[in-house]
Order: C-alpha cells, then structure tokens, then sequence
C-alpha cells in the first residue's frame, strides 16, 4: 500500500488541468494522453509509485473477459482551490393568535426584502398549535358540566437568503402589528 508521502508525490505529478477543479464534487473527464499515462500503474509503476507485484495483479485482472472500454480520469477537487462561499440567511419565525395579523406581517416582510433585491421563500405555515382549557362551568356542583376554551396559535416562516445592507435595515424599519411575535435568526 503506497504510503501518503507517495499519495501526495503523486498529486504533484499530475498536470494541472487534473489536479485543479472549482466545484467540491467528484468529476470525470476523458483524460489525455499524458493523464492517462499517470492514471493507468504502468505510468504509475514507471514513476516509481506502484510496486511491481500490484501492476501483476492490474495486468492479469485486465486479461479476464472484461472488455475493452476507454479509459477515463477520475478527479477531485482540492478544498483549498475552492473559494469560500458562505451563505447567510435570516430566518424569520411569526407568531400570533389572530391570522390576519400575521398575514398582513408576512406580506410587509415580504415587500420589504423583495424590494431590496434578497431572495426569500415562504411564508411557510407551520402548523398551528391548539391549546385547550377544560373549565367547570360551576365551581362546586355539576361536575360533569364544563366548558372547553382554546388559544390557537398561527405559526409562519420565511427565510431570505443572501441579504445586504439594504435588506436588513429595511426589515429594521418595518412597523409591524402588535399581535405579532417575531423571532429573528441570523445563520
């Protein structure tokens, strides 16, 4: 098994267009003449990489009945290359008993990220919970009589991503109704 000293021996020898890669995902390519020549364990075994008795294996595990494809390089890419894209999102969670109250704050919320250029998604509704009080309705007889009463609260969430300047000190200047909660997450 080739040490990491040999790994790392031969990353340098491949060429660059193998060895660079903007995106984090596997990619295959064909590869040229000179990559397939360093991707195959003769071109390997010739650069002093692969020890002889794996490239007798490669060769009697080729001479099976396996046909003949062409063969193609395998790359990855080097975190280093990539660039740091840090995503940020505001994520934005909406509480209230009443629904129209929250409707009219989402749709501010809204108006005020789309007018300064942030994507958004939602409001989502998430769902609602219902508290029930049972009471009794005398305090002393009757107890099989009672009353029930239940709190609904409306939930909703809407995320922006990528916001600037402009987006947060327009979400900043919102005047929205009383009977809203607002939760904001910066991630």
């Amino acid at each position: 098994m080739a040490s990491t000293a040999t790994l790392a021996a031969a990353a340098v020898a491949l060429p660059s267009t193998l060895a660079a890669s903007s995106s984090s995902r596997v990619a295959v390519s064909r590869a040229s003449p000179s990559a397939v020549h360093l991707s195959t364990f003769e071109g390997l075994r010739a650069d002093g990489l692969v020890s002889s008795s794996n490239v007798l294996r490669q060769s009697s595990a080729q001479a099976s009945s396996t046909p003949n494809f062409p063969r193609l390089a395998v790359r990855a890419a080097v975190a280093a290359d990539a660039p740091a894209a840090t995503k940020q999102k505001i994520r934005i969670k909406l509480r209230s008993y009443w629904v129209n109250l929250i409707e009219q704050a989402c749709q501010q919320i809204l108006e005020a990220a789309r007018n300064s250029d942030s994507k958004t998604m939602g409001p989502v509704p998430l769902p609602t919970k219902k508290r029930i009080y049972c009471v009794l309705r005398s305090p002393h007889v009757n107890k099989d009589a009672r009353e029930h009463f239940e709190i609904r609260t409306h939930r909703r969430l809407i995320d922006l991503e990528n916001p600037n300047a402009q987006t947060i000190d327009a979400l900043m200047q919102l005047d929205l109704p009383a009977g809203v909660d607002v939760e904001v997450k910066l991630s």
